[in-house]
């Protein structure tokens, strides 16, 4: 439903859940407290439930700690990989030429800008490295097109400093002048 909706690159984290009617347990929840059950849950690495405007899911954390941190990250690795595999379907079996293979190149650029432009990914490019295609390689029918790409991080964690100030007195009564 998100992926349809919204798109795979948002997180399933504040998202409402329908027809839940309650939880096993409940789970403390405060948007200002950093102290509250959910957000201990979040700290490990565990997604839970909320109590907001009905229950909603809470948590972007995946348990790996190294590239796939948030569970986008992971959803949108596996989606990229599918989409450019299926976009190439055609190309399989089709002649090895450079012409060829420049026209894999630019759909799948083409596809990958059009990705970032509709804000599902950060960035992305892909390239043709004469190191990992040889002679040999070639010459089996091989062809080996690297790309890399920035996924879109979900918003985790959104500090507010307030301040109180006099500085707004002046501007606001200057108006009144002198009368």
């Amino acid at each position: 439903l998100i992926d349809n909706e919204q798109g795979w690159h948002k997180s399933l984290s504040n998202v409402p859940v329908k027809n839940v009617l309650g939880i096993s347990k409940q789970v403390f929840w405060s948007l200002q407290a950093e102290d509250s059950d959910a957000n201990a849950l979040n700290n490990k690495e565990i997604t839970t439930l909320i109590k907001r405007n009905g229950f909603r899911f809470w948590g972007d954390r995946s348990t790996d700690t190294n590239a796939y941190i948030f569970e986008v990250y992971t959803r949108t690795a596996q989606v990229l990989a599918d989409t450019i595999a299926e976009a190439q379907f055609e190309a399989i079996d089709e002649p090895l030429t450079p012409v060829n293979a420049k026209d894999v190149l630019s759909g799948i650029r083409a596809k990958l800008s059009a990705l970032v432009t509709s804000g599902r990914l950060i960035g992305a490019s892909c390239w043709y490295d004469v190191v990992d295609n040889s002679t040999t390689e070639l010459r089996q029918g091989r062809v080996r097109i690297r790309y890399k790409y920035t996924p879109v991080p979900p918003l985790e964690d959104l500090t507010l400093h307030q301040t109180f100030t006099d500085e707004f007195f002046g501007p606001a009564f200057a108006s009144l002048g002198g009368v």
